[in-house]
């Protein structure tokens, strides 16, 4: 007996000198970056030093020569684990549950409804997104039974200014120009910082400065149009289709030939709507729709 005690004591250490304090031997090999060890303190120090979690990657590369019988069976039961977590999925209540959701057609609040049928009756087009989506959440336009009119969520991008801005609650019967003026005049109610953006477009005449709007037109897909400056909203918004909410692009005359000349295939540019773009692969994967102003029924 003592003889094999001794044999131990003198037998060398096959794991080395502790990687961490570099004084004692190594008793233990971490499971994630094979980092040596001696004791509890060593290896709670290695752990803090280099952020290792000390949990093996199951699934970290192993050379083919490198392989054995127990790298094997850790294979197969990750893949044995996987098979389970994707049975557990199928059978959960709730994935069941938004599978059927997604398989019926969805359908509208009274007040989307009734705002989509009215714009139908202006000769507009009206299309909503998804709920889940940012534009859906953030649009405000309703239409208001008292007044029968519809007002509008309208945003403005200033594409040569950098600038985008909201209103709400626009009355359909006002003219372009009108909710223009609010920002090509200095004495508006914006901010010194946005107005500072906005001098190169205050400095410019109404004559140099263009209205624009991107559409869907049926067999030429999406373009911009030209928006009558003196005319209302209402009937610069019929015989168009709109997602959500109008989008006006003020832009300089100068650089109007760039929007009049988009062409949306092919490429991904400042005009894109990246959103959008999800909705339409979520659309093509998922058989989800956009709202639409088809089959439109009377209330």
């Amino acid at each position: 007996m003592e003889s094999s005690r001794g044999e131990q004591q003198t037998r060398p250490c096959k794991v080395g000198v502790c990687s961490v304090c570099g004084v004692n031997q190594a008793k233990y090999t971490c499971p994630a970056c094979s980092i040596k060890s001696c004791s509890l303190s060593c290896v709670k120090s290695h752990k803090k030093c280099q952020g290792c979690t000390g949990i093996r990657d199951r699934a970290a590369m192993v050379l083919k020569e490198d392989m054995d019988n127990l790298t094997l069976l850790s294979d197969y039961r990750l893949l044995e684990e996987i098979d389970n977590k994707l049975e557990d999925n199928l059978r959960n209540p709730l994935r069941r549950h938004v599978m059927r959701s997604l398989k019926d057609k969805p359908s509208l609040p009274h007040f989307l409804h009734r705002l989509r049928n009215e714009a139908w009756n202006r000769g507009t087009t009206l299309k909503f997104m998804p709920s889940h989506f940012t534009s859906r959440r953030e649009n405000t336009t309703r239409y208001n039974f008292k007044e029968g009119i519809i007002r509008w969520h309208i945003k403005w991008i200033f594409h040569q200014a950098d600038f985008t801005y909201v209103d709400t609650s626009v009355d359909e019967n006002t003219s372009v120009i009108k909710l223009l003026a609010r920002y090509l005049e200095p004495s508006n109610d914006l901010s010194p910082e946005d107005n500072e953006k906005l001098a190169y477009y205050q400095s410019a005449s109404y004559g140099k400065v263009a209205v624009l709007i991107k559409t869907d037109v049926p067999g030429s897909g999406t373009t911009f149009q030209e928006l009558f400056l003196s005319k209302s909203i209402r009937l610069n918004l019929a015989n168009k289709t709109i997602l959500e909410y109008p989008i006006f692009y003020a832009v300089l005359r100068d650089h109007i030939h760039a929007y009049l000349e988009y062409q949306p295939e092919g490429h991904d540019d400042l005009f894109s709507d990246p959103e959008v773009k999800e909705a339409r692969e979520t659309h093509k994967a998922d058989g989800l729709s956009f709202f639409d102003a088809s089959n439109v029924e009377e209330d």
